[in-house]
C-alpha cells in the first residue's frame, strides 16, 4: 500500500514518515512534498492513502483534495489538522475525505488508520474474487487470495496488469505486484504491473477471469511440453476418430494378450495424441487408462468406461508435470500389467490380499490412497490389485478408494472449518474441478453447497 504525506513543512513530513515506518505495515511511504508538486507526485505515485495538510501556499489542502477525488476516486484523502481548523476539516468530509488527523499525528491513530484502509480494501477484494469464483464454478476452479500488495493498481485502469505463475508465492516479484492468489496445490498466481507493451496485460478487474483461463492454460502447457513444441491446435474428427480406433486396437491386443502387438499399438497411439493440445492429450489418455482398468479387471468384451473410473484416472493423468513423464508411466501401466494377467492366471495369489488391501485403504492419509500405493505396497501390479477386488467383492477397488476418500471430505466439511479447496487436497485431490466433479456426482450439489445446506438444517 502506498502512503503520501504531504505539507509545506519537511519536519511535519519527516515526522509522519518516520511514525508511519515504525507501523511494521506492508506499505511504501513517500515524501511529495507541497503544492503542484505535490500533485504532480500523486499523479505519478499514485497512492491509496493521501495524508496532507489544510493551509499550504501554492495550493492548499481542499483544492488538492477536489482534483484527487476527480482523478483517483478510490484514493483515501485524510487532512492534517490544528484546533483552530476545524471548519475546513468538516468542509473536506464534505468533499470526500475520509477524515481528519490532528497535528502532531499520534501513532496509533496512523496505525488505525493504515489498518482500516487495508482491511476495506482487502474485503473489497475479496468480494471481487467471489464475484470471480462464482464466473467460474462452471469449470470447478476456485481461487482463493493470498495477498494484496497494491490494491490501488488493481481498480487503476490506468496501469496495465498481467498474471505471472509461480510454485512458491515467496518467489512472487513482490516489487510489482498487485496481488497474489492461490490456484491449485503448489500452484499461486500473482498479478503484477507491466507496460502496455505486454501482450497478455489487462487492465480491468472485470477482465481478470478470461486472462486468467487463457493464460492458465497457456502456462500448463508450458510446463509439460517442451516450451518449443506448445500445442495449441485443436485435434480435428478425423484424429479423433483415428484415437478411438488405436485405443480400440490396444483393448483387443489385451485381451487377446499379444505383447508385441500391443507395444507397437501403445506407441503408435502415444505418438498420434502428442500432437494434441494439452486438455484434449490429457482427456485421451484418461479414456484409454480408465478402458483399460475396466477391460483388465472385468475381461468385459466391450469395455465400459464407467464415470467414476474415468474422473479417477483422469485426476491420476493430471497429476503428471509433463509429457515425458506420463508416457513413460502409462507405457509401464499396460505392458506390466499384461504381464501381470498372464502370471495370475498362472500363479493363485494370496487368500488375504483383499483385506490387506482394504486395512491400507483405511490405514493410509487419504491423500495417499490410489491404485498404485496401495499395490505397491502389496508388492503387485496394479492390475493385479484390481483384478482380484473385482472378483472377491463385486466392486472396483477405484470406486472403493474414492467412496472412502468422499465419506473423510463429508466428515471434514461437516465438523471442521476448514476451506474446500484445503479439504480437496486433504482427501488427496490436488485438482479441485474433479473433488467437485465427483462430489457433486454423489450427493446432487457441490461441496460447498453442501456444507451450506447441512448448517442451515443444523440451525
Amino acid at each position: 500500500m502506498r502512503i503520501c504525506i504531504i505539507d509545506d513543512e519537511s519536519a511535519v513530513r519527516s515526522g509522519i514518515i518516520f511514525k508511519l515506518n515504525s507501523l511494521n505495515k506492508s506499505i511504501e511511504v513517500f515524501d511529495a512534498g507541497f503544492g503542484h508538486d505535490a500533485l504532480d507526485k500523486v499523479r505519478s505515485i499514485r497512492p491509496e492513502i493521501i495524508i496532507t495538510d489544510i493551509m499550504m501556499p501554492g495550493l492548499d489542502g481542499l483544492e488538492l483534495l477536489q482534483i484527487v477525488k476527480a482523478e483517483l476516486p478510490a484514493a483515501r484523502v485524510y487532512l492534517l489538522t490544528g484546533y483552530s481548523e476545524f471548519e475546513y476539516a468538516r468542509k473536506a468530509i464534505h468533499l470526500g475525505a475520509m477524515g481528519y488527523l490532528l497535528k502532531p499525528a499520534d501513532p496509533e491513530e496512523l496505525l488505525k488508520l493504515v489498518t482500516a484502509a487495508q482491511q476495506e480494501e482487502m474485503a473489497r477484494i475479496r468480494s471481487d474474487f467471489l464475484r470471480m469464483n462464482e464466473l467460474l464454478k462452471e469449470r470447478s476452479i476456485q481461487l482463493e487470495l493470498i495477498e494484496l500488495v497494491a490494491p490501488g493498481a488493481w481498480y487503476d485502469e490506468s496501469v496495465p496488469k498481467r498474471i505471472e505463475f509461480v510454485s512458491d508465492p515467496a518467489a512472487a516479484p513482490l516489487e510489482h505486484s498487485v496481488l497474489v492468489f492461490k490456484y491449485k496445490r503448489n500452484l499461486y498466481g500473482v498479478v503484477v504491473q507491466t507496460g502496455w507493451n505486454e501482450s497478455r496485460c489487462f487492465s480491468r478487474g472485470d477482465q481478470f477471469v478470461s486472462y486468467f483461463l487463457r493464460d492458465a492454460e497457456q502456462w500448463e502447457s508450458e510446463q509439460f511440453f517442451a516450451a518449443s513444441e506448445i500445442r495449441t491446435r485443436k485435434a480435428g474428427e478425423w484424429q479423433l476418430k483415428q484415437s478411438a480406433e488405436l485405443r480400440l486396437s490396444i483393448l483387443q491386443a489385451v485381451k487377446d494378450q499379444h505383447i508385441q502387438m500391443l507395444e507397437q499399438q501403445v506407441s503408435r497411439f502415444l505418438q498420434h495424441i502428442g500432437s494434441f493440445e494439452l486438455k484434449q492429450l490429457r482427456k485421451e489418455c484418461a479414456y484409454l487408462m480408465a478402458a483399460l482398468d475396466e477391460t483388465m479387471t472385468a475381461k468385459h468384451d466391450i469395455a465400459i468406461v464407467e464415470e467414476d473410473k474415468l474422473v479417477y484416472w483422469t485426476s491420476w493423468v493430471t497429476s503428471h508435470t509433463s509429457w515425458a513423464e506420463l508416457k513413460n508411466r502409462l507405457e509401464r501401466f499396460v505392458l506390466g500389467g499384461i504381464k501381470a494377467l498372464a502370471e495370475l492366471e498362472a500363479h493363485q495369489p494370496p487368500s488375504d490380499l483383499v483385506e490387506r488391501a482394504m486395512q491400507l485403504v483405511h490405514r493410509y492419509k487419504a491423500a495417499d490412497i490410489n491404485l498404485e500405493s496401495v499395490a505397491a505396497a502389496l508388492s503387485i501390479h496394479s492390475v493385479t490389485l484390481s483384478r482380484i477386488f473385482k472378483q472377491q467383492t463385486g466392486e472396483n477397488f477405484v470406486r472403493y478408494a474414492v467412496r472412502h476418500r468422499l465419506k473423510l471430505a463429508e466428515r471434514l466439511l461437516l465438523q471442521s472449518d476448514k476451506k474446500v479447496g484445503d479439504i480437496a487436497e486433504e482427501v488427496g485431490y490436488t485438482d479441485y474441478r474433479y473433488f467437485s466433479h465427483l462430489f457433486k456426482q454423489v450427493h446432487g450439489v457441490s461441496p460447498m453447497e453442501f456444507r451450506k445446506r447441512h448448517s442451515r438444517s443444523e440451525h
